[in-house]
């Protein structure tokens, strides 16, 4: 994709097109130097203040607990890699050939997003606050609204419907570890009174449990069980 069409994909026309190549130059391209990390760490702050303002305003009756989960979640990695994803930022991407190919590993998934922050940056900078407000609001409004209530730890949200229902906590076992060292897959069961047992992966013992719990959650949720 040409950038004449990625800025038409965005709505939005850079003036100084030094900005949009650099918040598309991964480390490994050539000038080590001269990369999106930078752009990343201003986009961060960029995003974070303007989905801040969006949910205070939104949101008056919520305590800053309430307002920090959704800002969380909002400015979390997958958020950013859905993004990523709509607008096809990989296809942007300026890095060697082999971190190209890692693209397609989870564990390297990160960089998109971390594009993506880094492209917000160079907008803000191009122009103004307004403009990387109306990006932000064009990609992130529906995700905004699509959460009701606030987002919640899947593991904190079944301990809860444990405790309301009076029955034990659940409880997590791991089923099996494989892989190398550097890229372990663990497996995890997690069990509940009264409820199916349900196992999920993950590269971490944290995401496998988080996995198996949300898992959980869908089969109490679609069955109505308490």
């Amino acid at each position: 994709m040409k950038i004449n069409e990625f800025e038409k994909k965005i709505n939005y026309k850079f003036r100084n097109n030094s900005l949009i190549d650099l918040a598309f130059t991964h480390s490994s391209f050539k000038n080590k130097n001269k990369n999106y990390e930078r752009l990343e760490f201003l986009g961060d702050r960029v995003l974070s203040l303007v989905i801040s303002e969006y949910l205070f305003l939104k949101y008056p009756n919520e305590d800053e607990g309430a307002l920090s989960k959704r800002l969380s979640d909002l400015v979390s990695k997958h958020k950013l890699l859905e993004v990523a994803n709509e607008i096809n930022i990989k296809e942007m991407l300026k890095a060697d050939n082999a971190e190209k190919k890692n693209l397609k590993l989870k564990k390297n998934i990160s960089i998109l997003s971390d594009v993506c922050e880094a492209l917000i940056g160079a907008i803000f900078l191009d122009s103004n606050l307004d403009n990387a407000k109306k990006f932000i609001s064009k990609y992130w409004k529906k995700k905004i609204e699509r959460n009701i209530l606030p987002p919640q730890d899947p593991k904190s949200f079944l301990q809860e419907i444990a405790q309301k229902n009076g029955l034990m906590l659940p409880k997590y076992v791991l089923k099996k570890k494989e892989g190398p060292s550097h890229s372990p897959r663990f497996e995890i069961e997690v069990f509940l009174q009264g409820v199916k047992r349900f196992s999920s992966v993950g590269q971490t013992i944290k995401i496998a449990e988080i996995n198996a719990a949300k898992k959980m959650i869908h089969y109490i949720s679609e069955n109505k069980l308490f």
